[in-house]
């Protein structure tokens, strides 16, 4: 993906990008630490950082915080370089991570966060059918958008690479729901 994006152009912004996504995983590891949950694993995807943790004694309304640290970090961040320091390249890439993040896709927080609460307020295997449906119709939105801004405009081929990586994971999971 690193290469990907150097290739089509994305190496003045990567680092930022880079640092936005840092700064991301901090705001989740801190959160992690206050709420008494241990870190099992960190692991770089071609997608990101995903932190595996034992949230299995941590409250539902505690592991949402959690989850939210990590786009509430770029949000804050987003404001106060825009603000006090004037860095708006680096405040968009914040903004743009930190919004990207609450999509309600199965990989992304957003996602996590939607079945945190409907398993807290249901039930978690109906969280589980409800987070995969919405993940395929966010992915597809994704996608198509993302298809008509690089036919339309000839550009934002990195975000479909991007919604094409959230939504061909979902795919198996509709066609195992309908065969089965």
């Amino acid at each position: 993906m690193l290469l990907l994006a150097l290739a089509i152009g994305a190496g003045t912004v990567l680092p930022l990008v880079a640092l936005s996504a840092l700064c991301h995983e901090l705001g989740h590891l801190s959160a992690l630490f206050l709420a008494g949950a241990r870190v099992e694993e960190i692991r770089l995807t071609a997608f990101g950082a995903e932190i595996r943790a034992d949230t299995r004694y941590l409250p539902y309304g505690r592991e949402i915080l959690c989850t939210l640290a990590g786009p509430a970090v770029n949000l804050v961040l987003a404001v106060v370089l825009s603000r006090v320091a004037g860095d708006y390249l680096l405040a968009g890439a914040n903004v743009l991570l930190g919004v990207f993040n609450l999509l309600p896709l199965p990989a992304l927080d957003g996602g996590r966060i939607l079945y945190l609460l409907i398993s807290w307020a249901l039930d978690p295997m109906l969280a589980d059918r409800v987070c995969r449906w919405v993940g395929l119709a966010c992915g597809g939105i994704l996608t198509a958008l993302a298809l008509a801004l690089v036919v339309i405009h000839r550009t934002g081929l990195f975000l479909l690479f991007g919604a094409l990586g959230a939504l061909l994971p979902q795919l198996p999971l509709a066609k195992r729901r309908q065969s089965g």
